[in-house]
C-alpha cells in the first residue's frame, strides 16, 4: 500500500474513533441518568438550567418550545407521558426517554446536526419543526419570567 493510500486510512480511522467517542460520550452533567432519584424535578426553572448546562443554543427560544409542546410542563395527553418535553417524534409516534434530561440531550444532539447558524425561529420554520403554521408566533408570545 503506498503512503498515501495508509494516511488515508489512518486519518479515516482516527476520526472514526473519536466519531465514536463524541457519540457514546454524554454532552453534559445530566444526560443518561437512570436513576429517578437524580433527575431533578421537571419544572421550568430546571428545565432552563438543564438546556444552558447542556449547552444549546437559543436557550430562552428551546425553553418556550418546552413550555409550549407540554403545556407549561403539566399535560397529561401529550409527548409528556414519555418524558419527551420538545414533542420529538419518529415515524408519527412520540419518542421515549427514560427521562426528561435525556430528552434535553437528544434536543442537543439534535441541534448541532442540523441548526447552521442564523435566525432560530426562521430555522425552526425551514427544519419544519412544528405542524402548526402559527408555532413560532406561539412561541414569540410566551413569556418567561
Amino acid at each position: 500500500m503506498n503512503i498515501l493510500k495508509e494516511n488515508i486510512l489512518l486519518k479515516l480511522a482516527f476520526f472514526t474513533t473519536i466519531m465514536l467517542v463524541l457519540i457514546a460520550s454524554p454532552s453534559n452533567s445530566y444526560a443518561s441518568y437512570n436513576d429517578p432519584d437524580k433527575v431533578p424535578d421537571l419544572t421550568v426553572e430546571n428545565v432552563k438550567a438543564a438546556i444552558i448546562e447542556a449547552g444549546i443554543q437559543h436557550p430562552e427560544i428551546v425553553l418556550k418550545q418546552a413550555i409550549l409542546e407540554t403545556g407549561w410542563l403539566k399535560c397529561t395527553k401529550c409527548s409528556l407521558t414519555r418524558n419527551n418535553i420538545f414533542g420529538f417524534y419518529y415515524k408519527k409516534k412520540y419518542i421515549s426517554f427514560d427521562n426528561w434530561l435525556d430528552c434535553v440531550d437528544y434536543y442537543k444532539r439534535w441541534q448541532d446536526r442540523h441548526y447552521k447558524g442564523g435566525d432560530y425561529y426562521q430555522f425552526l420554520k425551514d427544519v419544519g419543526y412544528a405542524t402548526s403554521p402559527t408555532y413560532v408566533q406561539k412561541l414569540k408570545q410566551i413569556k418567561v419570567h
